[in-house]
């Protein structure tokens, strides 16, 4: 076994520990979370409940003219287990992308330059935490999973959804949801659930993570988990990784950060 694949199963192994240490608090407060969330716990939830949605509908064509300005360097995004190794155990191969604009709080700026439409919108509401392009390959299923904390809710935001939406799906708890472009789906991540892509086209959303609707003090007590969060190994390392990626993506071809933003 070579050097570099010991060292990335040498961080798997220490980031597990930090994943049982981040379980064992997020399986605690779960149940709380979702007993007390003002919205209930279902796997998905009614859109009026998040005006953030419609506003992200409303923009779509913004939204996936700017993504579609870096897309000729789709092949180029960083699989996201690179970024977070632990995703190796939903996906192993190089059909699974994703391209950060902002992720527990922490922004990603040079990316964030090339989206300053979409980055206006994701800046227009303080509960919105987390933002980035989801790119699944062709015929790729992520295995089933849970997310890992309860105290925010997926958004989905079709971006370039496949014609044959078929074979492009959703499912959490057993419940399908097609994506559509310009189409906007809420659901809680921490219930089981899965992707598949099984077109010969790539599916791109846009994915944002949004505070969990909850009373106070619970609500202050999310929002402190979360910044405590980004200084814990589990998510710092996983940002450190996407800034050397950055640095790479934007330094070494030696194409300036405005000068891409034109192509």
């Amino acid at each position: 076994m070579t050097s570099t694949r010991m060292e990335g199963w040498q961080t798997i192994t220490d980031l597990n520990r930090w994943h049982h240490f981040v379980n064992n608090i997020e399986h605690r407060l779960r149940p709380v979370f979702r007993r007390f969330s003002k919205l209930g716990g279902p796997a998905y939830f009614d859109n009026k409940d998040f005006p953030i949605t419609q506003k992200l509908e409303e923009n779509y064509f913004l939204i996936r003219g700017e993504f579609d300005q870096v897309r000729k360097r789709l092949q180029d995004f960083p699989l996201f287990q690179d970024i977070s190794p632990e995703q190796v155990y939903i996906s192993n191969d190089d059909k699974w992308r994703m391209f950060f604009l902002k992720a527990n709080n922490v922004r990603f700026d040079r990316n964030c330059e090339l989206f300053p439409k979409t980055m206006e919108i994701v800046d227009s509401d303080k509960n919105l935490v987390s933002a980035y392009f989801s790119i699944l390959d062709s015929n790729k299923m992520l295995v089933p999973h849970e997310g890992p904390w309860s105290g925010v809710l997926r958004m989905h935001l079709g971006v370039d959804i496949p014609t044959d939406g078929k074979g492009c799906v959703l499912s959490v708890m057993g419940k399908e949801y097609r994506w559509k472009n310009g189409k906007a789906v809420v659901f809680d991540d921490t219930y089981e659930h899965f992707a598949i892509n099984l077109t010969d086209n790539v599916r791109v959303v846009l994915f944002i993570d949004y505070l969990r609707p909850l009373p106070l003090p619970l609500h202050w007590l999310n929002k402190f988990c979360i910044y405590i969060g980004r200084f814990l190994p589990y998510y710092k390392i996983p940002i450190q990784r996407h800034k050397a990626w950055e640095r790479r993506f934007y330094g070494e071809d030696g194409i300036p950060t405005k000068q891409y933003s034109a192509l």
